[in-house]
């Protein structure tokens, strides 16, 4: 992907590039010298960012793979320069590199895996680095993602709720600086109803690193909705909402909280019974606790619609919340980030934040209703 590196941090990378495009081992236009150094950064920023979250690279080295137009290309990547830069990064200790097929379909099959090395963090401070990764905002990405759908995204209007919402939603944050930032698209599955959550590139960064991102150099606070299907379904059948549904089955079934939380998920996720229960096989699950486990949660809240594949509808009611949080976020000028059914804001706007997840959620779900909101434990 295609990164900038912010503040301070500059200098450290650009006395390492100016070094490599010095000693460059044959003479170079003045063009080519540009032309190579925007390669190296490319190159660099990405090894060092991934590097610091222990995943590598992947980088390709066939001709294919750098066509015009190509993925590969929009990076900033040339065939002429890449293959080049990665050797000499390698001769200089800078990287291990596990290369794969040359030419696949598309340039995407079995790409060079690319590793920094101690060498490499020593000399441009790898973690003050990746802290001011900034990403490029991509201006041309899909406000809406419509999957098996009898019609294309690009067909709604711009007056649809969901596309109005969203571009409203990204003209502002793409003001506003955080980690792997990116502008948020909401994606649905077959049919209006199926899925509808909202995504984001940061979504993908372990939580350990999460807790520690910044908005605008602020810190963050990131709130959770507690068990939020489950409780969604509870409040849907007029119950009166618990302080833990998990632990409530758990005390009668005498099972555990996560063993609940595991059932629940994949009971909610099945559209049969015998899906579930194969897919809970995996988790160790045997026929005895599977139906203790059942007979729990149904009797406890009866009418409680498992194995009809309810949870990807629920989805979709979480995406609108989602939504709907976010654009009050951006009337009052407030960064609000989803992680599905958490959001992180900075710290200063915690107060806020727990009063709009109670307010979206009850507008939604069951006018009324309070459900639980807690504060991630790991911050």
């Amino acid at each position: 992907m295609q990164l900038n590196v912010i503040g301070e941090q500059q200098s450290a990378l650009k006395d390492l590039l100016k070094e490599l495009i010095d000693t460059h081992p044959t003479k170079l236009t003045k063009d080519q010298r540009h032309d190579l150094r925007d390669v190296y950064r490319q190159i660099l920023l990405n090894v060092v960012y991934n590097s610091v979250r222990k995943v590598h690279t992947a980088i390709p080295r066939g001709t294919q793979s750098f066509q015009k137009a190509s993925y590969w290309s929009s990076c900033g990547l040339t065939y002429k320069f890449t293959v080049p830069a990665l050797d000499r990064l390698v001769e200089d200790g800078l990287i291990v590199q596990m290369k794969g097929v040359y030419n696949g379909p598309g340039g995407f099959s079995r790409l060079t895996r690319v590793f920094g090395t101690d060498k490499l963090a020593q000399r441009v401070d790898a973690l003050k680095i990746a802290e001011a990764v900034d990403f490029g905002w991509d201006e041309d990405a899909a406000q809406v993602v419509l999957t098996d759908f009898p019609y294309k995204a690009d067909t709604l209007s711009e007056d649809h709720p969901d596309v109005s919402r969203v571009t409203r939603i990204n003209r502002f944050l793409k003001d506003h600086h955080w980690q792997q930032r990116g502008p948020i698209r909401v994606m649905y599955k077959k049919n209006p109803v199926y899925s509808g959550r909202v995504y984001t590139r940061f979504q993908n960064m372990p939580k350990e690193l999460r807790a520690q991102m910044l908005i605008d150099g602020k810190e963050t606070v990131e709130l959770d909705y507690k068990s939020n299907h489950l409780m969604m379904l509870i409040a849907m059948l007029g119950q009166p909402l618990p302080d833990d549904p998990y632990l409530a089955i758990a005390e009668i079934s005498e099972c555990s909280r996560d063993q609940i939380k595991v059932f629940t998920t994949a009971s909610l996720g099945a559209d049969s019974e015998v899906k579930a229960f194969n897919s809970l096989k995996r988790k160790r699950f045997n026929k005895e606790l599977f139906n203790k486990i059942k007979l729990a949660a149904t009797s406890l809240y009866e009418g409680l619609p498992l194995f009809t594949g309810v949870g990807v509808m629920l989805q979709s009611l979480e995406g609108q919340i989602a939504l709907e949080i976010m654009e009050a976020g951006a009337n009052k000028g407030i960064v609000v980030l989803p992680v599905h059914d958490s959001f992180i804001t900075t710290a200063d706007n915690e107060s806020w934040l727990w009063d709009q997840m109670a307010k979206q959620w009850a507008n939604n779900v069951i006018d009324g209703a309070k459900t639980k909101v807690e504060k991630k434990s790991s911050r």
